[in-house]
């Protein structure tokens, strides 16, 4: 019975860093790409976030917490995990955002508003052209190790905000509100050479209409502006390989600016 005792105070003082510790972990693979997706089931989800917490947890270390702490300061020390958590993941997941973004203002030039496909990572109905980038970007970022830089983050960033830690100043509001601007902005950007090519085409087959009438006109245009922007999807892949460092390195500068402002 003697050595009992040892364990319930060893099991006391471990008990809140796993439960806050998996509270955050928790979130972050709920919120990051590739791991939070609604493909992937929520019981991988929960192991996953269990075999983590288990490993980083031994250095973590035990959290100070007082002997008197009442359930419902307790359950304020996990939603503030949890905040922590969906802070840090949106930042990770905004770049894929962006991408569907301007792949809908894309495909709505070409004609293809209406072409809609089931997001396998949303489980829901997305546009065809915004799917397509979002996709080739997220394989285009597991072959430059994006992934592992989540992972590591999820593991290393306890040693920048410790359980229990933590604030949400101003400035992250601002880090948000900026970098929602520069969404649209790159999206935009992204989607401009498509949405110019596609509006010279409606130009000429406008022309096209004055010069000769009796031109079945609607006929034809809906195929030409698909297959020119068929066309016009393909040299994108070579623009986005280009940019895909640069949008990888300015992800990963978000989400390490987001953990400084936090911690």
């Amino acid at each position: 019975m003697h050595d009992a005792f040892p364990l319930i105070d060893s099991t006391y003082r471990w008990v809140p860093s796993f439960v806050l510790a998996f509270a955050r972990i928790s979130a972050l693979l709920f919120m990051f790409p590739y791991f939070g997706y609604a493909s992937v089931s929520h019981r991988v989800r929960v192991f996953f976030g269990l075999v983590l917490t288990l490993f980083v947890l031994p250095s973590i270390g035990q959290v100070d917490i007082a002997m008197d702490i009442n359930a419902i300061q307790l359950t304020g020390l996990i939603i503030k995990e949890i905040a922590i958590g969906l802070f840090i993941g949106f930042g990770g997941l905004i770049v894929f955002e962006m991408f569907s973004l301007a792949g809908t203002l894309a495909g709505r030039q070409m004609g293809l508003a209406m072409a809609q496909i089931l997001d396998p990572a949303h489980l829901n109905r997305s546009s065809l052209v915004g799917q397509f980038w979002s996709m080739s970007m997220m394989v285009g970022f597991i072959g430059l190790g994006f992934h592992l830089f989540l992972i590591k983050t999820i593991i290393h960033n306890f040693q920048y905000i410790p359980l229990t830690t933590g604030h949400f100043p101003s400035a992250l509001g601002e880090i948000y509100v900026q970098t929602g601007s520069d969404v649209f902005y790159t999206a935009f950007q992204l989607a401009a050479p498509a949405i110019v090519f596609m509006m010279m085409v409606d130009t000429a087959i406008a022309l096209m209409a004055r010069i000769q009438p009796t031109l079945p006109i609607f006929l034809i245009v809906l195929p030409v502006k698909i297959m020119l922007g068929l066309f016009i999807l393909t040299i994108s892949l070579e623009i986005f390989q280009t940019l895909a460092i640069f949008l990888m390195e300015d992800s990963k500068s978000l989400i390490l600016g987001i953990m400084n402002q936090i911690a």
